[in-house]
């Protein structure tokens, strides 16, 4: 038996049309795998750290183990997010971060993330992280329908920042 995944786009993608510390997607099909899109433009004068959350809820669900340039691992456990990018470090450059997520009803929601930042220009080389990451599921059991990238940082993700999210059976 043979099984394929046929990707395709889950819910409306946000592009800001301004420099917001808000991008959601409120409108996504409970889909047991999904892959999270990230892309934030670069920023000299804003800094700003992205924090996921799955259906709008914080408490203290959450849990994250991630390496930074392939330094030590560092850990996070019982918080109302995920730090979906360098591991809670603000900036100010472009970031592309995908996140694979599982939304198997009634389990704990799983992600595998990887993340690239930097300036502009090839005189800067850019930064990575990777990252895995958990949901418990206790207290909200179904499956998400929204994702919520929030900034938590002083500034403004840049206008036309984006989310999109892709998801299959």
């Amino acid at each position: 038996m043979v099984f394929e995944l046929a990707w395709s786009r889950n819910g409306t993608p946000h592009t800001l049309g301004s420099a917001l510390d808000d991008m959601d997607i409120t409108d996504l099909t409970a889909l047991k795998f999904n892959v999270l899109l990230m892309h934030c433009l670069e920023s000299p004068s804003s800094t700003y750290t992205p924090d996921l959350t799955l259906d709008n809820t914080g408490g203290n669900d959450y849990a994250r183990r991630n390496s930074s340039n392939g330094g030590a691992d560092g850990t996070v456990t019982s918080q109302a997010f995920i730090e979906n990018g360098l591991g809670g470090v603000g900036t100010t450059s472009w970031s592309f971060v995908l996140d694979y997520i599982i939304n198997i009803d009634g389990e704990e929601k799983l992600g595998i993330g990887f993340c690239i930042a930097g300036a502009n220009g090839a005189g800067s080389a850019p930064s990575r992280a990777e990252f895995v990451w958990k949901k418990d599921t206790s207290t909200d059991t179904g499956q998400f329908t929204r994702v919520d990238i929030n900034n938590t940082d002083a500034g403004s993700f840049p206008t036309s920042s984006n989310l999109s999210v892709l998801g299959t059976d």
